[in-house]
């Protein structure tokens, strides 16, 4: 069964109607704000699939939620000649996973066919990925690993390239497509089909509605007010 932010905020808001608030408490002066009801949704939908994911991870399987990986298209390509590579600054900072495998895939813009070899971060050194005294790449990368082709290495908030995939002979690249495995499902609008299967739904609809109740003023509460200031 598909959904969207929408109808799950539609039918948080019915809920909240029929079973919170029915006794319509006067004074409090109650109700759903859709725009923080939905940015509540993404919160848990977010938290939810992170949790899933590291579950999945510690139980020994390493195959990844699809919902969980974002593509975010045409991320524009720098030049770092001074170092011979190329840096992509990270749109989003993905999951923390063994292997650097939050950053899932790497290709050229609109060529899924021209990808690049992912180097974990952990790895760096064994690779012989070195700087000199003048903080420049090594040209010394283990090529047998590789195979001639072009390797990233993620850095902080920076995606490194082995080679300055800017220049011709490298195909003068200037945008690639990121594939990360993030919970940001605030690159979905209201009304697109959330991507998310139906278990994950109900715990969204229930973690929201309890958040709400939480912080909702009760009866008993609002007439101790009414008490105290009228006292």
């Amino acid at each position: 069964m598909s959904t969207t932010k929408k109808k799950i905020a539609e039918q948080i808001q019915r809920n909240y109607a029929r079973y919170l608030d029915k006794e319509n408490i006067v004074g409090t002066k109650e109700s759903l704000d859709s725009r923080e009801l939905h940015l509540m949704i993404e919160q848990s939908i977010n938290k939810i699939l992170k949790v899933q994911t590291f579950e999945r991870f510690r139980e020994g399987y390493v195959d990844i939620p699809r919902c969980n990986i974002i593509k975010y298209a045409n991320q524009t390509v720098t030049s770092d000649s001074n170092n011979s590579r190329a840096t992509v600054a990270l749109p989003a900072i993905p999951l923390s996973l063994p292997m650097d495998m939050g950053v899932w895939s790497i290709t050229k813009n609109n060529d899924i066919t021209t990808t690049y070899i992912p180097i974990p971060s952990q790895d760096f050194h064994v690779m012989d990925i070195a700087f000199s005294s003048l903080n420049t790449q090594s040209s010394g990368l283990n090529a047998s690993y590789l195979e001639q082709q072009v390797g990233y290495y993620v850095q902080g908030k920076s995606i490194h390239f082995t080679k300055d995939i800017t220049q011709s002979a490298l195909g003068s690249v200037t945008a690639v497509d990121l594939y990360l495995l993030v919970s940001d499902m605030s690159k979905f609008t209201d009304t697109e089909i959330l991507p998310v299967n139906p278990e994950v739904e109900a715990e969204v609809i229930d973690d929201v509605f309890a958040r709400i109740n939480n912080g909702r003023i009760s009866q008993l509460e609002l007439n101790t007010k009414h008490e105290n200031d009228n006292a």
